[in-house]
């Protein structure tokens, strides 16, 4: 450990806790002894937590309490995450709808803290917290998910992200002290461009800076750029990718470029961190002491491990806006071999993607951005890319070639590229290569790998006619 690590952790961390009114650090503690507990004590920590969450939605938030009584439940009916399939699923529109009725009446509004998520379905989710839920419990989760990478509190790293929006000059600073006793370095994720690209690389070429973290996408542009312009990558100790999921893809591209297998972290805003990949990289190990996580299927029941579903949240934290079942539109599957790292945190597989990037074919197939095949594109001087279904009949693959190729090599993509992807999405769609300088954002600064436009409705019709 080094000296400012050791700084970090004695001094800067319990600082800021002071500062915060939090206890990021001794819920760190508990986290770093808890998941090397037996399944059982994890489930036992687990189950309690959820009947005093369902206890208190029962009693102090109306929209529960209303659902509860029409199902004829009581909290103690549900004193397991088993026992959560009795209750609906909460989805967005749910929450827009229900949003007064879902604020508990017993919190001081001094103490809750509205949020908002990044809005890559185009419609932003607006949602109450408090600050022991994020900046305590989700705080000490998100530490621990990096020590899951080896990264210790202070070791140096830098983080791309879209740059926060704080309200006042104290959250200003309190976010500065917070990201120095972190040891990070932030780039926002707007500002990676081809001219940008130089500095950012030189900055990671400082000798006490052990770890990239950021989006894949944002993570493997910065790869293949320095692969492209013949430069010799930094020397990192890890790479660890959140935000977005990492497909296989760019996993080889970070591979290939820094020489270190690069971590998978799942969060999301309404819930932070959820699952973190571990040195064993069989899977994400869910943060089961203060999340549930269901794998279910279209109806709510639970899916078997090894069989993809919409994955379903609880946070055991929120007492402002409990998310109780909550639907915030990914897909995943259960794994259910245990990892050999010795943790029993449950484990989710790799696949943890948007459940709306889906490419649907006049024929009714279903093909996930992960199914796509996309690593063939590594063969083309491809910088980046992206699947965009503009009709039921037509996909669209978006290509920013990289810099000096030639009309020849143009030609021979538009060429070549449309039939590999025809033996994956069939010959009733039509597949057009369209170049591009750049692929666009969202408003939360991540990039989708399929964007669809076609309403799924439609093409059930259409299959069916």
């Amino acid at each position: 450990m080094s000296l400012y690590s050791r700084f970090a952790l004695d001094i800067l961390a319990p600082a800021a806790d002071l500062i915060r009114g939090t206890h990021t650090m001794s819920c760190l503690r508990e986290l770093e002894a808890s998941q090397w507990w037996p399944r059982e004590r994890i489930d036992e920590l687990q189950a309690g937590r959820l009947n005093r969450l369902i206890t208190h939605a029962y009693e102090h938030v109306p929209y529960y309490r209303r659902i509860m009584n029409e199902r004829g439940l009581k909290p103690a009916d549900i004193l397991s995450a088993a026992d959560l399939r009795r209750l609906p699923v909460l989805t967005r529109e749910l929450v827009r709808a229900n949003f007064d009725d879902l604020v508990a009446d017993d919190i001081p509004r001094s103490r809750i803290k509205r949020a908002t998520t990044g809005g890559s379905t185009g419609t932003p989710l607006v949602f109450c917290t408090t600050a022991e839920d994020q900046r305590t419990h989700g705080f000490a989760r998100g530490i621990r998910a990096v020590e899951f990478a080896g990264l210790r509190l202070g070791d140096r790293r830098m983080l791309i992200r879209i740059a926060r929006h704080h309200a006042s000059s104290r959250e200003r600073l309190l976010h500065r002290f917070s990201r120095l006793a972190e040891g990070v370095t932030e780039v926002d994720a707007r500002d990676i461009t081809l001219d940008s690209l130089p500095a950012i690389v030189a900055r990671l070429r400082r000798p006490d800076m052990r770890c990239l973290t950021g989006y894949p996408a944002a993570v493997a542009f910065i790869a293949a750029w320095i692969r492209e312009s013949g430069v010799t990558p930094p020397e990192l100790d890890t790479v660890v990718t959140g935000g977005e999921q990492l497909f296989e893809h760019q996993r080889q591209r970070i591979r290939d470029v820094f020489g270190v297998e690069p971590f998978s972290k799942y969060s999301c805003q309404e819930v932070f961190e959820v699952a973190m990949e571990c040195e064993a990289h069989t899977g994400l190990h869910v943060a089961a002491e203060d999340i549930v996580v269901e794998i279910a299927d279209e109806s709510g029941n639970p899916e078997p491990a090894g069989r993809e579903g919409r994955v379903l949240l609880t946070n055991l934290h929120n007492y402002a806006m409990p998310f109780i079942r909550y639907e915030n539109g990914d897909s995943s599957s259960l794994v259910a071999d245990a990892c050999p790292c010795g943790r029993a945190l449950p484990l989710l597989s790799h696949v943890v993607g948007r459940r709306f990037d889906i490419i649907h074919t006049p024929s009714g197939r279903r093909i996930t951005g992960s199914n796509l095949g996309s690593n063939r594109l590594a063969l083309f001087p491809v910088l980046q890319f992206q699947f965009v279904q503009e009709e039921l009949d037509c996909l669209v693959v978006r290509v920013v070639p990289r810099a000096g190729t030639g009309p020849e090599e143009l030609d021979d993509m538009r060429r070549r590229i449309p039939p590999m992807f025809n033996e994956i999405v069939g010959d009733d769609v039509r597949v057009e290569v369209r170049f591009c300088e750049h692929i666009a954002l969202t408003s939360g600064g991540k990039h989708l790998l399929v964007i669809s436009k076609v309403d799924p409705d439609s093409w059930l019709k259409r299959a069916s006619s």
